[in-house]
């Protein structure tokens, strides 16, 4: 009998070792966008357990140990794109005030956080997951010091699900040097702001506060905003500044220095090209303003918000990309068509793949995890027919997040099939 008992437990191991060693898929056939700048045609991609265990040459691929093999002949394959800066899922019919959860009352909110008012159910996000974007950093609105961002994956049942890393960073408002005096979309429409210094010196004492408050571990009383602020200073947590013209940027440059924080991006960077060096120097980087944007002053060239990131990328700045401004939450799934603007004026191709999935990775802490297409992280990635970049030929025919097919159904999808039956049309 005991005999026959380890008879059995040696032979459930080897049909267990068998499983495990034959298990994943192998897609092939497909020329393989790194996301590092690298292009691998006839590649081929294993995934195991949700993570990447081969990206190569097909030719080199192992023969045997995956459970499937995925032709692609012709298909191009690239990481999931990563939208930063967005009311995505807290920001359903703009129309109606009541689908708004993105602003909270209140200056200076550090503490409040985006993510628990997330929707991951939202049928705009389905629309952003079919274009490709697969990650999404979800942000708070409002204020000077707006609140807590954290990114989420486009797919979950509920906002716990959808979390991927929680409460990143800390989103807030530089003091505008000028203000709009006309239309918004007037180049003309600015003048310098009487108000700047005041609002400055708010921050300045603000965060001079802060930064004494977090000194101090076991504080007599305990603030809930500045124990929230501790981790701008501990390095913890990225500061997020949205500003745009080259004298703020400088302010924030020394604002920087002189609070010792380690981890700042600048949110838009109109004129961050003038201050490349300085921010590289500094360790800054920067979400590009919407490419498809117009020019903020009547001399500035028709082409100054589409050539902002090859700029940057010339000069060895790190940057990701960003859709804020009007209909932005829907706007997110043109982020791969914005980014073709950026290509078409200069940004080279495998460079702006880099910063919408690498590069904008690194600035959210997630590059250990995904961005990129290499052994040992997260199959997180898309197959397209055509090029990505392009309106005209992209397709996105497949996607994949930890590994598992993604549905990428819509409303819209579902409405064009309808009626396309309805009148005896065949649907592509």
């Amino acid at each position: 009998m005991r005999i026959l008992l380890h008879l059995l437990f040696c032979l459930s191991a080897i049909i267990a070792f068998a499983q495990s060693d034959q298990s994943g898929f192998l897609i092939t056939g497909v020329e393989v966008h790194t996301g590092k700048g690298d292009v691998i045609e006839n590649g081929a991609v294993g995934v195991k357990s949700g993570i990447i265990t081969y990206a190569g040459k097909l030719e080199d691929a192992p023969k045997t140990g995956y459970a499937i093999t995925i032709e692609h002949n012709g298909a191009m394959l690239y990481p999931g794109l990563i939208a930063g800066n967005t009311t995505l899922g807290l920001n359903e019919i703009f129309a109606v005030r009541a689908t708004h959860d993105y602003r909270e009352v209140g200056v200076m909110k550090p503490n409040v956080r985006a993510l628990i008012a997330y929707n991951a159910e939202s049928v705009i996000t389905e629309t952003v997951l079919a274009n490709g974007i697969l990650f999404a950093q979800i942000c708070p609105r409002g204020g000077v010091i707006k609140g807590k961002s954290s990114v989420v994956k486009l797919q979950g049942w509920n906002w716990e699900d959808a979390a991927y890393k929680v409460d990143e960073g800390i989103h807030m408002d530089w003091p505008q040097m000028f203000k709009r005096k006309g239309d918004r979309d007037d180049p003309r429409a600015y003048e310098p702001d009487d108000e700047y210094i005041e609002n400055l010196r708010k921050i300045k004492s603000y965060f001079a506060d802060s930064r004494a408050y977090a000194k101090r571990e076991n504080p007599i009383t305990r603030d809930i905003e500045k124990e929230a602020m501790r981790g701008v200073f501990s390095g913890e947590t990225r500061l997020y500044i949205s500003a745009d013209f080259i004298k703020e940027i400088r302010e924030i440059v020394a604002f920087k220095r002189t609070h010792k924080i380690d981890k700042i991006t600048i949110v838009g960077g109109y004129d961050a090209w003038m201050a490349a060096e300085l921010l590289r120097e500094n360790n800054i980087s920067v979400m590009v303003k919407r490419t498809n944007s117009l020019p903020k002053f009547a001399e500035d060239p028709i082409d100054a918000a589409f050539s902002l990131p090859g700029k940057l990328a010339e000069e060895g700045v790190l940057f990701c990309f960003q859709m804020d401004g009007d209909m932005e939450t829907m706007q997110n799934r043109n982020l791969p068509f914005n980014i073709g603007s950026a290509i078409a004026y200069g940004l080279d191709r495998e460079k702006a793949l880099q910063a919408a999935t690498l590069d904008a990775a690194k600035i959210l802490g997630i590059d250990e995890r995904t961005g990129s297409i290499e052994l040992g992280k997260e199959a997180n990635f898309i197959i397209t027919e055509g090029d990505l970049f392009d309106m005209r030929t992209s397709i996105i025919k497949q996607a994949y997040i930890k590994g598992e097919k993604i549905d990428l159904g819509t409303r819209q999808k579902e409405l064009y099939e309808k009626y396309m039956g309805k009148y005896g049309l065949e649907t592509n």
